[in-house]
């Protein structure tokens, strides 16, 4: 063991050696002084080399540390440019400060460069652990928090969580119910109580229905943190399985992940990615395409690997198995912070523990549906992990190893990015406003400098994040929530422990387009970027002389206008559906009713149907047309009448679920392919479907897989460059129309409204082709190559 150590000892000091070394050419390189033209020549040549080599960048190490060792040469000479021949003069102080700002922004890019380029230059998948015998298993606690989440999202989470594949006698499933604590029951307002008793009355009998324990605590105390803790209390399990309300787990999950903990008695954390099973309000409202990768693949698919090579993995939450002796050692779940997740990781992490991220989604969660309820989960996130670089600076903390302080400054210090934009905003207005100089440049330093160095940083983006992150598309999400996370920046820096958890809502229904009541920010934003034009133009007639920098500060404000002008699409919420919903089935089943068509000889009381989409609240059937022709009139005609059926699905893995589940027919829609039939779930078979919802739609994790790493598409620099200009372009008329007309289209749906009743069926043909079931997820394992169950008997 001494000498296994002594290996693993010299070849981590033979690499900090090597990094030590590169460093030291990189400085030497970045400082020769060289003139305007034969730093042209060398951008050229750096831009060339990079642009070769980045397509083998993702699959060959030594040409990841070439390109990022050229840019990084680049990157350091542009700063040094920047700090010793672009700076004004004291002579003007005011135009100095100004410079600074921005100099100290740009500063802190090159830093947040250099700090990415090193996390993600070697991202690891952590090998299969050995099978381990089901009597050898440690037992799990499997904790679902909530707060305000609906009987029917909750039921479904129960019952998938239930249903995990794993020994019954070594698993318990609790639902942490802080919106029934005692103190709600108790509480003096009378609708509060009233809300708070039957809420814990409804979901004590959907636990005992689904065999799961119920727990509440006396009073709402830390947020999340405060609610595990108080439910751990009472809990002895080795370890905790952590799922947030929404984030339904496939039957694989213990599967995957208990392997590991077995493995190495030091792994506190198996942390696997989040996944959604809808798109975002940015993503939705800027009409992304659907094969464009989520956002938070950016960092599940890539950065986090990459964390964890250097050992920073970290809690995000819930997807998350824990060691419950790593979270004892630190007295539980953190809750000095409102991230009560990432904080936990870093106080455990300070301690010796290690941790492990598996890049293989095993839960599928909602995002908000909103814009407004976005930003207050990502105000949430802004808010906690600066208060963690104020209170709990990870470089300055004991314990930790060099490269995890790295890591977690690096997931810390990423917040700040309200703040840095909101400088790259503004800082053109500056001079085409007041006149300041804030950058002394020639056109020919541009040329040689700048543009190369944007072009640079573009290019390493594409190379390391291209497979799960559009050109451009991250610019574009942080300045859509730059203007309402600054305030949240600056007053969590300035007061950091003067912060509240807020619960972001995740069951909202969005069926209509409207205005975000939060768009004024955002609108502000555009409109002074539009004065600068304005005022760009004046002072390019006004001043002849001045008409070279005028070009060039003008330049960059309507880069940033035309940014601004497409993130201002994310405020006109539009209601979306998938071409290949994400919750998209294809399963068989049989179709029965009991009523008939009177003088109909050749109707029939059972039909073969298939399920394309299935909820706790309703389902949908599709009928091909030979079935259509046969039967297709007594459900149009049983939409009227709330015809009552049976469906009985076929499910040769799980035939407990098999079991007859009455419907009522709600709409029939026809098209060429066949007849799709609506129906409603009753509420006494909620339990019932909320089971079958779990295992038809969540229990495969090759679903998600598919979502993940097969369906979505990369994009080149020059095609994801020019799919953001033209939609920027875009933006402009349809954001000024789409301003002018929203107070008659409001005017204009309130009168509908009061004038039209709810239809109380619908029979009529499809305007479009209603989304197809998603066949392809259930034929991924051919591509995904997954993993067998790593938990086996024997």
């Amino acid at each position: 063991m001494k000498f296994l150590d002594l290996v693993s000892a010299t070849g981590a000091l033979a690499l900090a050696l090597a990094w030590a070394a590169l460093f030291a050419v990189v400085v030497f390189l970045a400082s020769v002084p060289t003139s305007v033209a034969t730093q042209a020549l060398l951008s050229l040549l750096a831009c060339s080399l990079i642009y070769v080599m980045k397509p083998g960048v993702t699959s060959n190490m030594t040409l990841r540390f070439v390109v990022l060792s050229i840019a990084g040469t680049f990157v350091l000479r542009y700063w040094l440019w920047r700090l010793f021949e672009t700076l004004p003069s004291f002579e003007d102080p005011v135009s100095l400060a100004a410079a600074l700002v921005l100099f100290a922004a740009e500063s802190f890019t090159v830093a947040i460069f250099f700090l990415t380029a090193l996390i993600n230059s070697d991202p690891v998948d952590p090998p299969k652990p050995a099978p381990v015998r089901l009597e050898d298993v440690p037992t799990v606690d499997i904790l679902i928090p909530s707060y305000n989440e609906s009987e029917e999202l909750l039921a479904v989470t129960l019952a998938a969580a239930t249903r995990i594949n794993y020994p019954a006698d070594k698993k318990r499933v609790v639902l942490c119910d802080d919106g029934g604590t005692d103190a709600r029951c108790n509480h003096t307002d009378l609708e509060t109580r009233r809300r708070a008793r039957e809420r814990r009355a409804s979901l004590q009998a959907l636990c005992r229905e689904l065999g799961v324990e119920y727990t509440a605590r006396a009073r709402n105390e830390r947020a999340k943190a405060g609610n595990l803790n108080a439910a751990l209390q009472h809990l002895d399990g080795e370890l905790v399985l952590v799922l947030d309300a929404d984030h339904v787990p496939t039957r694989d999950f213990l599967a995957r992940t208990v392997g590991y903990m077995v493995e190495n008695p030091r792994l506190f954390l198996v942390q696997s990615p989040h996944f959604f099973t809808n798109r975002d309000p940015i993503e939705r409202n800027l009409a992304l395409p659907e094969t464009s990768p989520s956002e938070n693949e950016m960092f599940y698919a890539q950065i986090h690997r990459g964390l964890d090579r250097f050992g920073g993995a970290f809690f995000c939450g819930s997807a998350a198995l824990l060691r419950r002796q790593a979270l004892d050692e630190v007295g539980g779940i953190a809750g000095e912070t409102i991230t009560e997740d990432a904080e936990t990781a870093l106080d455990i992490h300070a301690r010796g523990w290690e941790s492990l991220y598996l890049d293989h989604a095993m839960v599928a969660g909602l995002q908000p549906e909103t814009f407004a309820s976005f930003i207050q989960q990502r105000g949430r996130w802004a808010t906690g992990m600066i208060q963690m670089l104020m209170l709990k600076n990870p470089i300055f903390r004991s314990g930790l190893s060099l490269k995890q302080r790295l890591c977690y400054l690096n997931s810390m210090s990423f917040w700040l990015f309200p703040a840095i934009r909101m400088i790259f905003l503004l800082m053109p207005l500056l001079y085409l406003f007041f006149g300041l100089e804030i950058y002394v440049v020639t056109t020919q330093e541009v040329l040689a400098y700048i543009l190369p160095y944007l072009l640079i940083g573009f290019m390493v983006q594409n190379a390391l994040f291209g497979s799960v992150r559009w050109p451009q598309i991250s610019e574009v999400y942080e300045i859509a929530q730059t203007p309402y996370l600054l305030k949240a920046v600056v007053h969590t820096v300035l007061r950091p422990r003067d912060a509240s958890f807020k619960v972001t809502a995740k069951d909202e229904t969005l069926d209509h387009a409207f205005l975000s009541p939060v768009y004024a920010p955002l609108a502000v934003l555009a409109a002074l970027l539009l004065a600068g034009l304005v005022a760009g133009a004046y002072r390019w007639a006004a001043f002849p002389g001045d008409r070279a920098v005028v070009e060039i500060v003008g330049a960059w404000n309507l880069y940033n206008f035309l940014l601004v002008a497409y993130a201002l699409r994310a405020v006109f919420e539009r209601p979306d559906q998938l071409d290949r919903p994400r919750c998209g089935i294809s399963s068989p089943a049989m179709l029965r009713w009991s009523q008939s068509a009177p003088g109909d000889d050749e109707q029939a009381a059972e039909v073969q149907a298939e399920i394309v989409a299935f909820t706790p609240r309703s389902v949908t059937l599709h009928l091909g047309n030979d079935t259509r022709s046969r039967h297709g009139r007594v459900f149009r005609e049983g939409a009227s009448t709330g015809l009552k059926v049976e469906l009985v699905p076929t499910l040769p893995q799980a035939p407990e679920l098999e079991a007859p589940l009455p419907l009522k027919v709600k709409a029939v829609r026809s098209d060429v392919e066949g007849t799709l039939i609506e129906l409603d779930v009753a509420p006494a078979q909620m339990i019932a479907a909320s089971r079958l919802t779990a295992h038809l739609v969540y229990g495969d994790s090759l679903r998600w897989h598919f979502f993940r790493k097969v369906y979505p598409q990369g994009s080149t620099l020059i095609a994801g460059l020019a799919y953001v200009a033209g939609k920027s372009l875009m933006s402009v008329p349809k954001s000024v129309i789409g301003f002018l007309t929203e107070p008659a289209r409001r005017r204009r749906e309130a009168t509908e409204d009061a004038m039209r009743g709810e239809p109380a069926f619908v029979v009529a043909p499809m305007d479009r082709p209603e989304p197809r079931p998603a066949r392809a997820p259930l034929e991924a394992a051919a591509v995904a190559g997954a993993a067998d169950y790593l938990v086996i008997e024997e």
